[in-house]
């Protein structure tokens, strides 16, 4: 029986780029998408749907992937080590929402290792992990991945990625992700990858945390004009507004994993 690599795919660059690696062993991938009330959800089940497809179809495939597995965020059971973990964690080093959850899915579905990707320029969890996550290398069969190791891992930030791994894709900037696509076959496939949490008219916004991630990088050529234009109108924004709608967004969350979990079925 083949090794089986369980992979958070979203359809974006990074995670596209590690179902793309692992495809080029002998193994059994699982890609597994976390719904999140996301606007950008369809978006992002297309691009997986055509980034499976492109990978099946590549002459380097050798492994065998999976029927894509999806759940809602709020079907995760909570678990109050975790949580513990995550708040700690955005305290001291801004972590968005997902680690915990995905932290939590992790744990719940029993998984051993799920590769999340967490790039170079990644913003705040790259920073931590680098920081305080004690983190090693591993060659695996002529795959190569990285972990924490848990005797020199700050131990909140073990907590949360105890059951994740973090592929290649971890030392990589997005030009170098890029490039490595390119060499695999995939240079079509790069555009067909999507990032943003607010689509406007079917386009990339430019103003969400991806968004804006590419742009300071400099990738231009991912967006239209107007997308660039509402990039730098939202860089004149004060930070504290920045903040209120951060706000506002986490309640929205909230108010909505409430309610999903409270409904009469």
């Amino acid at each position: 029986m083949p090794k089986r690599i369980n992979i958070l795919f979203t359809g974006g660059l990074d995670s596209s780029y590690t179902m793309m690696y692992f495809s080029q062993f002998p193994v059994e991938i699982q890609p597994y998408y976390l719904k999140d009330n996301r606007p950008s959800e369809s978006y992002e089940l297309k691009a997986i749907n055509d980034i499976i497809t492109d990978i099946r179809k590549n002459p380097l495939t050798k492994g065998n992937i999976r029927e894509l597995i999806t759940k809602p965020t709020y079907a995760i059971k909570p678990d109050k080590e975790i949580q513990k973990a995550y708040r700690y964690m955005f305290k001291t080093a801004g972590f968005g929402k997902q680690y915990g959850f995905i932290a939590r899915f992790a744990r719940e579905e029993g998984l051993d290792g799920l590769f999340v990707s967490v790039t170079v320029g990644g913003g705040h969890g790259k920073t931590a992990l680098e920081k305080n996550g004690g983190i090693e290398e591993v060659q695996d069969e002529g795959m190569r991945y990285f972990r924490l190791d848990p005797k020199r891992s700050e131990k909140n930030l073990y907590t949360l990625f105890e059951h994740v791994l973090l592929p290649p894709s971890f030392i990589h900037t997005k030009d170098e992700e890029i490039e490595e696509m390119k060499k695999m076959g995939y240079e079509e496939s790069v555009k067909k990858t999507w990032f943003c949490f607010w689509p406007v008219k079917g386009e990339p916004c430019g103003t969400c945390p991806p968004c804006r991630t590419l742009l300071d990088q400099g990738m231009t050529w991912r967006f239209t004009k107007d997308g660039i234009k509402r990039y730098e109108e939202d860089k004149k924004v004060p930070a504290w507004k920045h903040k209120i709608r951060d706000i506002k967004l986490t309640l929205s969350d909230k108010w909505y994993e409430f309610k999903m979990r409270n409904r009469n079925f």
